[in-house]
């Protein structure tokens, strides 16, 4: 009888055991790090996907072995041409790829401008519905062929999707995940802005496609179509109007003197309060920033109260044009609401934003916006007087 009573527990402890039957070598995997879309000739999805080469991501190998010089690539470039949606198109992708297409390290989804503009909403629908495809993934407009940016190979990182991850993560430019694009385009105002990609033009010194991707301005959208774009100095106005500005540097002129301050690191703290009186809607925009002084080009000294007072009037006078220029664009050139305003009137009013949400479009670009800023300059940094300039030369009062 106990062996008997063993053997049934022996048996049920074996059938507790995890086994190894589904299991998924690594060496099955074709890892993604890259999507790029584009539009076909035939109006088809154009699908290209940036792969990782295993056996080139130990050390540094040789380009060939015809003597050519270069460090070995460590990605690969596969592209289907013809899908009638992104699902088709990559599940014939697969049959060019002889290990199983991974998405887990795929964080990088690029749309080219010609795309975007005729819309992204199946492509987007595919992303957000697959389950592998990383919520906190980016997402990007390329100024041309999308395919053209994973065709890069860096010079100093392992890839141009690990080039745009970390511009993205450095915060210097507008950045935007999968799950942020879905919640702006679900938000009040249907709108959202990607950061836009362009290849820099390689050295000359450099070899073939020895280049990187960079960040420059904003492609605006209403709904799911490119309806627009914005210049980089437009882009900073609306980091500071979204509360977007991390640390970054800041150059303005001086009032008293000729010459350039410039401050960093420039922290900042926004503060968006709507308001309606009657048929108005206005919008207070209640700043507050500060930043240290790394460069002094003009004469004044900063130690003298008086004019450290004038530096950061000046400062003040300079977010403020950088913020009503962006208010320019925003809302008389393109009047679509990427600053968040309908979500903030939503909030505070919610019964009058029902019975206008309809009419947003039209009341977007006659929203008042008042400008409330305080500047603070908080240290001059480790010298007090211009360097390199005479004394009898520096304005001291």
């Amino acid at each position: 009888m106990k062996v008997c009573i063993k053997s049934l527990i022996l048996i049920l402890l074996i059938s507790l055991l995890g086994g190894c039957w589904d299991r998924t070598e690594l060496n099955d995997l074709a890892l993604i790090t890259a999507l790029a879309f584009d539009k076909s000739e035939d109006n088809q999805v154009k699908v290209s996907v940036q792969v990782v080469i295993p056996q080139n991501q130990g050390g540094a190998g040789m380009i060939g072995g015809g003597g050519g010089g270069g460090t070995a690539k460590k990605t690969t470039v596969r592209t289907e041409e013809h899908g009638f949606d992104t699902a088709d198109a990559l599940s014939k992708l697969q049959r060019k790829i002889p290990r199983r297409l991974f998405w887990g390290q795929c964080k990088i989804f690029i749309f080219s401008d010609s795309l975007a503009k005729s819309g992204i909403r199946e492509q987007f629908d595919f992303l957000v519905r697959h389950p592998q495809p990383r919520e906190r993934a980016f997402m990007f407009i390329s100024k041309g062929k999308a395919a053209d940016a994973l065709e890069l190979f860096p010079p100093i990182e392992r890839s141009s999707a690990e080039v745009l991850r970390k511009l993205s993560e450095l915060q210097i430019g507008i950045s935007v995940t999968i799950e942020q694009m879905s919640i702006m385009l679900k938000g009040d105002s249907h709108t959202a802005a990607l950061p836009l990609v362009y290849i820099l033009p390689k050295n000359k010194s450099a070899e073939p496609f020895q280049t990187i991707p960079y960040l420059f301005g904003t492609a605006v959208f209403k709904k799911d179509k490119m309806v627009g774009e914005i210049s980089e100095k437009v882009t900073r106005g609306v980091m500071w109007i979204k509360n977007e500005i991390k640390e970054y540097t800041v150059t303005y002129e001086a009032n008293e003197s000729e010459g350039l301050v410039s401050l960093k690191p420039v922290k900042a703290n926004v503060k968006l309060i709507p308001k309606i009186e009657g048929e108005k809607w206005m919008m207070t925009l209640k700043v507050q920033t500060e930043g240290d002084i790394v460069q002094n080009s003009t004469l004044l000294n900063p130690m003298n109260p008086d004019l450290l007072s004038n530096m950061n009037k000046a400062f003040a006078n300079d977010v403020r044009g950088r913020i009503q220029l962006a208010l320019q664009e925003i809302q008389e050139r393109l009047k679509v609401d990427i600053l968040g305003f309908a979500t903030e009137f939503h909030r505070k009013y919610p019964k009058q934003w029902e019975k206008n949400k309809d009419n947003w479009e039209e009341l977007f670009p006659k929203v008042e916006v008042n400008l409330d800023i305080k500047t603070q300059i908080l240290r001059p940094g480790l010298i007090n007087s211009p360097g390199g300039m005479p004394k009898e030369e520096v304005i001291e009062k």
